[in-house]
């Protein structure tokens, strides 16, 4: 009798490859007409949006990352989440993906719009609004371009937008590391010690919730249980933080545009950067509060409190129903809090230090992007365990 081997692994890992290759073939394109000797000097805040485009600059048809894509999903999880439970069976897979696309669309067009305008070209024979719109076309069908990747990634490859946002961490990393000494800075270096042991540990492990199952009446009866992660959404706060965070700065960058003797709307647009204490305050309060949020999407703990009592099942030493849905809340209301805080801390650190100039503004992100890099990489390696021990079953035809 024949085996059928499947290669999953093997295949989604090629197809990721690819993915990858691709992005860095677009992210080489530089706009058209582009200046490339006034460039802006690096900071908190052009490190966080190389980490979403890969563009130190902004200067090329890649500039707008996976911001859009982001961004979207956010949109549409938290739209699909206010929804009544009735109403989110309805709504297919299909139609998020159509949803996120249109949202997607919307936003990559005003984004690409505001990033024409502070773009500098060189002198030549095109009318400068002409450069501009052919700018904003090129990073608009960029933006599309990184949604499609991203798309066909969570299909056939492996980790949906993350190999992207690796590929921009790694880059960033290994160009500040070689222009700034960082060992010079040993308070910096044991913190991003701490930071990466502490979160391997929370990706890492997990909570166990003994359950009582009225299917089973065996010695295995006590290996049951609901597992959830001490950190319960991974970086995904952070990193939908960090995207949304600049979607009010093109907003603002927009009115400035448009009122561009307007005061108030310039002081409002130079303090929402990570490199003012308001912009850093706004960014660790979105960090908390998406924290909270995607506990409870995610986890669903009223959900699971249903399914449990339409099993018949229950947690030992609690009654199914009421109980149980608010031991689950508080459980995850908890477990979301820890995770939040600690994110927050371990962006807030090095942005403090950078404020105050204990360290090179380049390095303020330095922590946070360890954090992010192990984070991402657990979540990898985890997915990559799927599919090896998916493999390791051989059907039989």
């Amino acid at each position: 009798m024949d085996i059928r081997k499947t290669h999953e692994l093997y295949k989604r890992l090629a197809f990721t490859i690819l993915i990858v290759l691709l992005y860095l073939i677009g992210r080489s394109i530089p706009l058209f007409g582009i200046e490339t000797d006034l460039l802006p000097k690096t900071d908190a805040q052009s490190i966080m949006n190389i980490m979403f485009s890969g563009d130190r600059y902004q200067i090329t048809i890649m500039a707008l990352g996976i911001m859009p894509y982001i961004n979207a999903s956010l949109i549409v999880q938290v739209v699909t989440a206010l929804r009544s439970q009735e109403a989110r069976a309805k709504i297919s897979k299909q139609k998020q993906d159509q949803w996120m696309f249109i949202v997607a669309l919307f936003i990559a067009v005003f984004m690409a719009f505001v990033q024409s305008q502070s773009l500098n070209f060189k002198a030549g024979s095109l009318n400068l609004n002409i450069l501009r719109m052919i700018a904003a076309l090129e990073m608009f069908c960029g933006a599309m371009f990184i949604f499609f990747l991203c798309d066909r990634n969570e299909k056939f490859g492996i980790g949906l937008s993350m190999p992207i946002i690796l590929v921009n961490i790694i880059t960033t990393l290994s160009g500040n590391l070689s222009r700034n000494h960082f060992l010079r800075y040993p308070v910096l270096f044991i913190i991003c010690g701490l930071i990466i042991l502490i979160t391997l540990y929370f990706e890492n492990s997990i909570i166990k919730i003994p359950l009582q199952r009225v299917s089973i009446h065996n010695i295995h009866a006590d290996k049951n249980y609901m597992a959830y992660k001490r950190n319960p959404v991974g970086i995904m706060p952070v990193m939908f933080a960090s995207s949304a965070f600049l979607l009010p700065q093109y907003l603002f960058r927009f009115l400035h545009f448009l009122f561009p003797k307007n005061k108030t709307i310039l002081l409002i647009n130079r303090n929402m950067t990570l490199n003012a204490t308001v912009g850093i305050v706004i960014y660790l309060i979105l960090i908390f509060l998406l924290s909270l949020l995607f506990s409870f999407i995610m986890l669903n703990p009223n959900e699971s409190a249903r399914q449990l009592r339409k099993n018949g099942d229950s947690i030992i030493g609690i009654y199914a129903g009421r109980k149980t849905r608010n031991y689950l809340v508080f459980l995850v209301l908890n477990l979301s809090i820890k995770s939040g805080l600690l994110q927050c801390a371990c962006m807030a650190i090095p942005l403090i230090m950078s404020y105050f100039g204990r360290i090179p503004h380049e390095l303020a992100m330095l922590p946070s992007t360890a954090m992010i890099l192990v984070s991402i990489i657990s979540s990898l390696v985890q997915e990559i365990m799927t599919y090896f021990r998916y493999d390791a079953y051989r059907f039989f035809l």
